[in-house]
């Protein structure tokens, strides 16, 4: 059904879930995506609402509300986007409260029958604004991010020159319904899903010691630890990378892999790696889920290598992204004793040409930007590892974590640990994973010390 035919459209598998998460806990503020960008002076109003109008227009998951019906649920897309902006006047809050509110309106759940999707904030103290945009996973995925960003700074400019905002193409997410609705259709459906049992047998999630027993139910509470890992690092791995002819995520992940057989005591294990769906031009421009997590699952022995773990890590990733169109919904689906298959995930995000939120030079016309870095994806799994390739091509990390279970001691020591294997196989490729030291100088000194080393 195309846009001029109705209002009611089908959801994506993907979309299907991510519905049934939130009708589980619709209080929960775990899927909302939060991005932030500080502009000064702060924006025109009445030229932001436009603005926003347009975006809505031209990506109608924006202006969607989503329900549930007799046939499962479907959205409903409104005719015209509302283009809302809450004020909050904050007055001369310092930078440090200005984030804690930030915080404050991403988790602030959103209400998907009613609202749809988005809620745009702008808290203004008296020189500049902090314009907040939450958007629910349903909607959104990090390149779509990028794209809304992107077309908001565009509307916004032409709004304000007293142009009219005209769209010359409306990317349309059923495009990609569509094309998945094929995919389960048709003949391809059963070799992926052999892939993926076979790839799953017998598998166990990667499963961290935790400071509190699993509780019954998720919370879906959660909180972050960031770092950016210095140039030298980055320059490392890419070395690295070169060497064994991987990319350089290949080695941030066959460390990460070797960090959690370590931590773990685990042999063979699964974690999650969120992987694009955004194949062909036809999709480049779509605002929507477009994201799917593949299963890897890495095996380790007592002579593994760090090169090993690494090169595994490239066969891993090869294989889950030659197969990601099969919805990992069905995958867990497909698990008789419903044991999750992801506990732990991690992905990298590279930040695209002409990036209106980050970057000061492609900003809001009129307006000084810079970006508030909000984390997302906390709670939802135990550990959700997001890695940021910034253009200097230094490496800004976050370790996000279940609350109810890790405290944030713990992942600090972890990211620590993740440092000193990182380090440890750039250093010495072929070096046992199992014999690589965990503890750092100072951990080390303060071992030796205690005679404990």
């Amino acid at each position: 059904m195309s846009a001029g035919d109705g209002d009611t459209r089908e959801l994506s598998v993907g979309q299907a879930a991510q519905w049934a998460l939130y009708r589980l806990a619709p209080a929960s503020s775990t899927s909302n995506v939060v991005t932030a960008t500080l502009a000064a002076p702060a924006f025109d109003l009445d030229v932001l609402r436009a603005a926003l109008v347009a975006v809505q227009d031209r990506h109608d998951l924006l202006r969607s509300r989503f329900t549930e019906t007799g046939a499962g649920p479907v959205r409903l897309v409104d005719p015209v986007g509302a283009g809302a902006v809450e004020v909050r006047d904050v007055g001369d809050v310092d930078d440090d409260a200005l984030r804690t509110l930030v915080r404050v309106v991403g988790e602030q759940p959103l209400r998907l029958e009613r609202d749809g999707p988005l809620r745009a904030v702008l808290l203004r103290r008296r020189a500049d604004c902090a314009l907040v945009l939450v958007i629910h996973h349903i909607a959104t995925d990090g390149l779509s991010q990028w794209l809304i960003w992107r077309d908001l700074g565009e509307a916004y400019r032409m709004v304000r020159g007293g142009a009219a905002v005209d769209w010359p193409t409306r990317p349309d997410y059923d495009e990609f319904v569509a094309r998945e609705q094929a995919l389960l259709a048709g003949p391809r459906r059963a070799e992926l899903a052999e892939h993926w049992a076979r790839t799953c047998a017998g598998a166990t999630a990667a499963t961290l010691p935790t400071d509190r027993p699993r509780p019954a139910a998720r919370s879906y509470r959660g909180a972050s630890v960031a770092r950016t890992l210095s140039n030298e690092v980055a320059g490392q791995v890419r070395a690295t990378a070169a060497a064994l002819a991987v990319t350089p995520f290949g080695v941030l992940l066959g460390v990460f892999e070797a960090l959690l057989h370590r931590c773990t005591g685990q042999g063979e294990f699964t974690i999650g790696c969120p992987v694009s769906l955004r194949r062909g031009r036809a999709l480049r421009e779509v605002v929507g889920m477009l994201v799917n997590p593949v299963v890897l699952r890495s095996s380790f022995v007592a002579g593994t290598t760090f090169a090993q773990a690494i090169t595994d890590a490239k066969r891993q990733l090869a294989e889950g992204v030659a197969r990601a169109g099969y919805p990992f919904a069905l995958v867990q689906a497909a698990r008789r004793d419903r044991d999750p298959l992801v506990r732990v995930t991690i992905t990298l995000l590279t930040r695209q040409h002409d990036d209106t939120l980050s970057d000061t030079s492609n900003g809001f016309v009129g307006h000084r930007t810079n970006q508030v870095v909000v984390p997302y994806d906390e709670g939802q799994f135990d550990l959700a590892v997001t890695i940021h390739q910034l253009p200097d091509l230094s490496l800004r990390t976050e370790f996000n974590y279940d609350t109810d279970l890790l405290d944030r001691a713990t992942v600090e020591r972890l990211f620590d640990q993740y440092l000193v294997l990182l380090d440890a196989a750039c250093a010495e490729p072929a070096a046992t994973v199992d014999d690589a030291c965990l503890a750092g100088d100072t951990e080390q000194r303060m071992l030796l010390e205690l005679g404990m080393s």
